[in-house]
């Protein structure tokens, strides 16, 4: 077709020349080309692995972060961690070699203060027969128990020494013993003392221990039960001490007792509207005259009640 158009228009015949050399040329490039491909070496394998790789990187990327670089994050925390995790065995090892040591010094200390608890229970028999003494017990025997707190099944064996448990407050459980009566046992103090009787133990106990006890306030109830007169009077002077040290709070129908307070409030139950009700009543240096008397001498108060009751103030008053 070529020749019959240059026939036709010979013009044409440099244009369909370089048409003929632009097909052979095309013609070399392809062939160039088959023999270049046949010369590629294709691995099928390495392909698959190459997509597999790929794959599971964009399967972390859209676990651990949107990019490559918050993966490598995640896996040098979790190296750390792992890292951790394999030095577990040493750091037992130092953990217990730890609580060997502590559980030594632990032992150590809870025996020294059992120790030392057994001697001061010892003065402190003495000092309280003493003190039990003035406040018409003198026959009474007074001493202190002790027994091992129980080692329970669960508890480690790191809080036990000798076969006992060890609390916040040692080996120990003490236990007050008392024989308020000549040829009786010596007995728990909270199983056998009466109300009258525990008050003025533990009368005695904080005067003991008046400059040493952290206990503000003190509140005594029937302690003048079962006593009266001089004694009355030593119980009066032991409450005013302790009131140096903590605040007290004294129940008492006894005005050997009463006149050492530092304030006097009288206590009165009445019945209103069919229900009873308690009032508590601060007293005046006057009012307080008149209880006084009144606790002396009963409801019907003389000239005579009022004047010992003014001098029974004023001797409180220079005791306290």
């Amino acid at each position: 077709g070529l020749e019959r158009a240059c026939r036709i228009d010979p013009s044409l015949k440099d244009r369909i020349q370089g048409i003929v050399d632009a097909a052979l040329r095309l013609e070399d490039t392809i062939s160039a080309m088959r023999d270049y491909l046949k010369g590629i070496q294709m691995n099928e394998g390495r392909l698959e692995a190459v997509e597999s790789r790929l794959d599971v990187l964009n399967k972390l990327k859209r676990k651990y972060g949107p990019d490559l670089k918050a993966v490598v994050f995640h896996l040098d925390a979790v190296e750390k961690e792992l890292s951790g995790i394999e030095d577990i065995p040493l750091k037992i090892e130092r953990t217990k070699k730890s609580l060997l040591n502590r559980h030594e010094s632990l032992a150590k200390a809870a025996r020294n203060l059992s120790e030392k608890r057994i001697q001061a229970a010892k003065s402190l028999s003495r000092a309280m027969e003493k003190e039990l003494a003035g406040l018409k017990m003198g026959k009474t025997r007074f001493d202190v128990s002790f027994s091992k707190l129980p080692a329970g099944r669960d508890v480690s064996p790191y809080l036990t020494a000798d076969e006992a448990g060890i609390q916040e407050t040692g080996i120990d459980r003490i236990t007050f013993m008392i024989a308020p009566n000549v040829g009786e046992q010596l007995k728990p103090l909270a199983q056998i003392a009466s109300g009258g009787e525990l008050s003025r133990v533990v009368l005695a106990l904080k005067a003991i221990l008046a400059k040493t006890d952290s206990v503000e306030t003190l509140v005594f109830d029937e302690v003048d039960a079962g006593i009266g007169g001089g004694v009355a009077e030593v119980v009066g002077k032991k409450l005013a001490d302790l009131s140096r040290y903590h605040q007290v709070v004294c129940i008492t129908h006894l005005p050997q007792i009463a006149v050492h307070g530092d304030h006097h409030f009288r206590i009165e139950k009445t019945v209103s509207g069919g229900r009873t009700r308690t009032a508590i009543t601060p007293l005046g240096i006057e009012e307080r005259i008149e209880e006084i008397a009144r606790m002396l001498g009963g409801e019907k108060i003389t000239p005579t009640a009022l004047d010992h009751a003014r001098e029974m103030l004023k001797k409180g008053s220079k005791a306290g």
